[in-house]
C-alpha cells in the first residue's frame, strides 16, 4: 500500500513539521519507537522518520494509519490530519443537529428504560450532558454543572461527601478515570481538570490507594468493581455501574459520548432504588437535550 507521501523540498531539516511533533508527542505518549510504529502501520521507520521531521508529507491513508496504531481519539486525529494539510475526516456535530436523530434516540431509549436505576450521559471530561429521572432524584443537578463544578462537589464538604459510603474509594476510581482520559486525548482541558482533582485529593488524603483508617481501602470485598455505596432514606444501597460507548464512532461528539448506567448490587439495594424513584414516570424516552452548562456540545 502506497504511504502517498511525497518531498518537501522547502522543508527545514532543523525543525520538525506541525504533523511531525504531533506524531511525535503522541508516539511519544504510546511509548513506541519509530521501528514499533513503522511496523504496526505497515510503513518503514525512514518514512516515519520523513513525516516527523518535515522531510516528507505524508497523505491521509498514512496519517489514519498511524493515528490508528497510536490510538489517536477521532477529534485528535482531524488535528492530525489538518497539522500534514490534509481535509478533516470526522464531521463535528451538535447533538441537536438533525444528522444526529438517531444517537439522540439511542441515548433517550437508554436512559428511559433504565429507570428505576440512575443512568447518565457523560461528555469529556467529565461533562454531564444528560440524566434520567432517577439519577436527578438521586444525585439532582450535575447537568447544570461545570466540571471544575463537578470535581469540587465529588472532593469537597456537602452532600454528595455525605451521600457516599465509600467517599475516598470513589474519588480514588474518578482519579484513575480522569487518568487514563488524559492519557488517552492529551486534552489540555482534561489534564487541567486532572491537576485540579489531585490537588483537591492531596489536601484530603485521598490521592493514593494506601493508608489507613478514614484513607484505607473500604471496598465491599464481594464486589469486583469499585462503585458508590449510598445512604438512602437511612438505607445503605450498594451499586454496581458499567459504561456504553458508541466504539465504532466516525463523528467527534459521538466518540466522546458515555453512557453511565447504574445498578443495585443485591435485593435490597434493588427495593432501595425503586422506592427512590416511585413517582409515575412519563412515557416514551426523554428527550435528549443541552444543559445550559453545556451549550457547546449539544
Amino acid at each position: 500500500m502506497s504511504d502517498s507521501t511525497s518531498p518537501d523540498p522547502g522543508a527545514d531539516l532543523r525543525t520538525p513539521s506541525p504533523f511531525g511533533r504531533r506524531l511525535r508527542y503522541w508516539r511519544g505518549l504510546r511509548g513506541l519507537s519509530q521501528l514499533d510504529l513503522a511496523v504496526a502501520a505497515g510503513t518503514t521507520p525512514r518514512h516515519v522518520s520523513f513525516v516527523e521531521t518535515g522531510r516528507s508529507r505524508p497523505g491521509a491513508d498514512l496519517v489514519l494509519r498511524l493515528a490508528d496504531v497510536l490510538a489517536v481519539p477521532v477529534r485528535e486525529r482531524n488535528d492530525l490530519l489538518t497539522s500534514a494539510g490534509c481535509a478533516p475526516a470526522y464531521p463535528t456535530r451538535h447533538l441537536d443537529d438533525p444528522a444526529m436523530a438517531a444517537v439522540r434516540d439511542v441515548l433517550a431509549r437508554v436512559l428511559e428504560r433504565h429507570e428505576p436505576y440512575p443512568g447518565w450521559v457523560i461528555g469529556r471530561g467529565l461533562r454531564f450532558l444528560a440524566a434520567n429521572r432517577a439519577a436527578h432524584t438521586l444525585f439532582p443537578g450535575l447537568t447544570d454543572l461545570s466540571p471544575a463544578q463537578v470535581v469540587d462537589l465529588w472532593f469537597g464538604e456537602g452532600p454528595y461527601r455525605d451521600r457516599v459510603e465509600n467517599w475516598r474509594d470513589v474519588v480514588r476510581a474518578t482519579l484513575t478515570t480522569l487518568r487514563r482520559e488524559a492519557f488517552l486525548t492529551g486534552d489540555r482541558d482534561v489534564v487541567a481538570l486532572l491537576g485540579r482533582a489531585q490537588d483537591l485529593a492531596g489536601s484530603l488524603g485521598t490521592s493514593s490507594g494506601t493508608g489507613d483508617g478514614e484513607g484505607s481501602h473500604s471496598t465491599d470485598g464481594d464486589l469486583p468493581v469499585t462503585c458508590p455505596v449510598l445512604l438512602v432514606g437511612g438505607r445503605r444501597v450498594r451499586t454496581v455501574s458499567t459504561v456504553m460507548r458508541f466504539d465504532a464512532a466516525a463523528e467527534v461528539t459521538t466518540s466522546e459520548l458515555d453512557v453511565e448506567l447504574m445498578f443495585p448490587a443485591d435485593p435490597d439495594s434493588d427495593a432501595a432504588l425503586r422506592e427512590l424513584t416511585a413517582a409515575p414516570r412519563s412515557n416514551g424516552a426523554a428527550p435528549v437535550r443541552a444543559s445550559h452548562a453545556a451549550p457547546e456540545v449539544f
